[in-house]
């Protein structure tokens, strides 16, 4: 039996093969009420520094403090070469970590 041929649309515009089974994008939509009148979207401000830098940033900052503090707290008697040593390995670490977290980890989600 063949099949019946489509209806053509009401802005008179042929569909694209396979539109039925999706669902129209938000740059669809958005033409789609422009026709209609309605204005565009104010243009959105981008921030200078991501939400995810920030926050690496603050958390990386106040680890950094925390481990120099306890390192010079507890080897403070000791040569201050090696605990200046220990805190510097201390924050590469961590911070690494950290951005392997925020960045490596987070960054799929």
């Amino acid at each position: 039996m063949a099949e019946a041929p489509r209806s053509p649309r009401r802005d008179g515009a042929a569909k694209p093969p396979g539109a039925a089974d999706r669902l129209p994008t938000n740059e669809e939509l958005l033409h789609e009420l422009r026709k209609h009148g309605a204005p565009p979207p104010p243009p959105v401000a981008l921030r200078a520094v991501s939400r995810r830098t920030r926050d690496f940033l603050l958390v990386a900052g106040a680890s950094s403090i925390a481990i120099a503090v306890l390192c010079f707290q507890f080897l403070g008697t000791a040569d201050p070469a090696n605990a200046l040593k220990l805190a510097a390995t201390g924050i590469a670490v961590c911070t690494g970590l950290m951005a392997f977290v925020f960045y490596g980890v987070m960054g799929r989600y």
